[in-house]
């Protein structure tokens, strides 16, 4: 796996890495008192509040936006190669597993998703700008299969590291800490994206030119000044691109936002970070098998993707994935609400395979497709933007919007009671979202 995937994967990681670690990382949950030592001489657990635990995992997506707004001038100024390695993520991940105060946990989170947000423009613009159109698709679905190794990834390691007052939790940001070394051990190793090999060989032919041109003739040196202009004009900004009345622009910007919030507006990080709450509601017993499974369907039903993306076309893909997103999260909702175990199971296993066939890869397939090569790193930098902030408004307002939902409902929203109604949201936003796009992308 190439510096590239390998952000991706960490993206992925970084998503499901909390998802199991509350009964262990909270001295509540864990029933252990903050004074016990574990793991490097720490305390084996940290004395918060769940609301505390929601902070630290949303913080990550606070930082995923930061790092993905100024991808754009990142990769303008160091190339994508250079961005790769410096968006490694070392310092975050060192801070979750050795941090033993949860606003050091918060810092760290922020950090890893600085850099896994400028991980989610650099790496589809990267991919497209390295391979030949015929298969462009069929590689861009390698993005979501990274991010979907690193969410199984983390899941695996987490269930056997999550044992209360062992303070083995840490192990799992200490891994991607790991990887994060190993990607910028590699990252020079990565072949540079074809736009900047043209650009060094165009800039070296026309320096050979250049004496010639002058003793040519005025005609033939102001031609090589235009075409030196030409590629020294910046590329857009993110503000140019907000304002621009190009409709190639436009349409594209809109486009990407609109599938960007549809995808993360669907709740697949809803089941993502809270997989394990939603399913212990129903069946503690084997919630965390479950969230397991989930994960693993996730990764392997991204696979057909790649054959079928250059088949069926963009547009059909998103089409029916988010028509079956819609009728699972309707039997999510009955099945909890009804507190049918299997059949909730099922859900979220349709909801997952629904996800991973269409909406989870074409929109970053989209992201290094859709923009004019003038506004790709801005237009970029503005989906993958959108696409943060709907995850963290999803990640804030999930558990809440849950339990006031069952509680309206006449249930308690934790204890299974109605906590199924949320999902009727997601029914109707999937909903909406077939009728958007299908317009966007005629």
């Amino acid at each position: 796996m190439d510096s590239s995937r390998r952000a991706q994967l960490q993206y992925g990681y970084h998503i499901s890495s909390l998802n199991s670690s509350a009964s262990s990382l909270i001295c509540a949950a864990a029933s252990v008192p903050p004074s016990r030592k574990g793991l490097f001489s720490l305390p084996t657990c940290l004395d918060m509040t769940d609301s505390a635990f929601g902070l630290i995992t949303s913080a990550y997506t606070v930082g995923g936006l930061g790092g993905s707004l100024n991808a754009g001038g990142m990769i303008e100024r160091w190339g994508k190669k250079g961005t790769a390695v410096r968006s490694a993520g070392v310092i975050g991940a060192l801070a979750v597993s050795l941090g033993s105060d949860v606003w050091i946990l918060v810092v760290g989170r922020i950090l890893i998703g600085v850099s896994c947000g400028i991980a989610t423009v650099l790496v589809p613009l990267y991919l497209s700008s390295v391979t030949p159109p015929a298969i462009a698709g069929s590689i861009g679905i390698l993005t979501q299969i990274s991010i979907n190794v690193g969410i199984f990834a983390a899941q695996g390691f987490s269930i056997p590291l999550s044992t209360p007052g062992t303070g083995n939790w840490r192990l799992v940001s200490l891994i991607s800490a790991g990887l994060a070394v190993v990607q910028i051990l590699t990252g020079p190793l990565v072949p540079e994206s074809r736009e900047k090999e043209h650009k060094v060989h165009d800039s070296d032919a026309d320096e050979e030119r250049a004496p010639l041109a002058a003793d040519e003739g005025d005609d033939e040196a102001d031609s090589l000044d235009l075409r030196r202009k030409g590629d020294d004009e910046k590329s857009l900004s993110v503000a140019e691109v907000l304002k621009s009345r190009n409709p190639t622009v436009a349409k594209a910007m809109w486009t990407l936002v609109a599938t960007m919030v549809f995808q993360q507006f669907s709740g697949i990080n809803a089941v993502m970070y809270y997989s394990t709450s939603i399913l212990t509601a129903v069946n503690p017993a084997s919630a965390k098998t479950v969230s397991l499974l989930v994960t693993l369907v996730n990764l392997i039903m991204t696979f057909p993707a790649i054959f079928l993306i250059d088949r069926l076309g963009r547009r059909s893909l998103l089409l029916t994935s988010l028509s079956l997103m819609c009728l699972s999260t309707a039997l999510l909702g009955w099945s909890i609400n009804n507190r049918y175990f299997r059949v909730a199971s099922g859900g979220i296993m349709a909801f997952v395979v629904s996800f991973a066939l269409g909406l989870g890869p074409v929109p970053f397939v989209m992201v290094g497709e859709l923009p004019p090569r003038e506004a790709k790193s801005a237009t970029a930098s503005i989906a993958v933007a959108v696409n943060w902030i709907s995850n963290l408004v999803i990640g804030l307002c999930f558990l809440p919007l849950r339990d006031y939902l069952a509680y309206r409902t006449g249930g308690a929203g934790d204890d299974g009671e109605g906590s199924g109604t949320v999902f009727y949201v997601f029914t109707a936003w999937t909903a909406l979202g077939v009728g958007v796009l299908a317009r966007l992308m005629r």
